[in-house]
């Protein structure tokens, strides 16, 4: 497995927290389709928790810099900027260009067809502006 199965694991863990998942993170990533290696299972729990730790912060950055034209993000959209902006500040052993795609291919994969250049869109922001 790799480590964009272990960055949508997160992303579905924080969807579900949203919606009353109480699970704890390592029970939740054994019960998903989880990234098999236990590296990938640490990614995971890392960007989970890590995630969580600073969600005050990251949802401030969200109001800031995700300005959508009919100013409502979707469940799914606010969980990948939140897991895609905790990577992008935090996580610096993958290239900022590497990360912004990742959470763009997830948002094809979960969200509308819009999603992807909005979620693109506000990482480069947090990108130019954080780093």
């Amino acid at each position: 497995m790799s480590r964009r199965k272990a960055r949508l694991t997160a992303v579905q863990y924080l969807y579900a927290k949203d919606f009353g998942n109480s699970d704890k993170p390592g029970e939740f990533i054994e019960y998903v389709e989880s990234p098999k290696k236990n590296d990938d299972k640490e990614f995971a729990e890392m960007l989970i928790k890590g995630t969580m730790n600073n969600i005050e912060t990251i949802d401030k950055l969200i109001a800031t810099y995700a300005k959508h034209g009919d100013d409502i993000i979707t469940a799914v959209d606010k969980n990948i900027l939140r897991v895609g902006i905790y990577e992008l500040l935090n996580i610096k052993d993958t290239p900022y260009p590497v990360v912004i795609n990742e959470y763009v291919e997830i948002a094809k994969e979960l969200s509308k067809d819009n999603s992807k250049s909005f979620i693109n869109a506000v990482l480069d922001k947090i990108k130019t502006e954080k780093l």
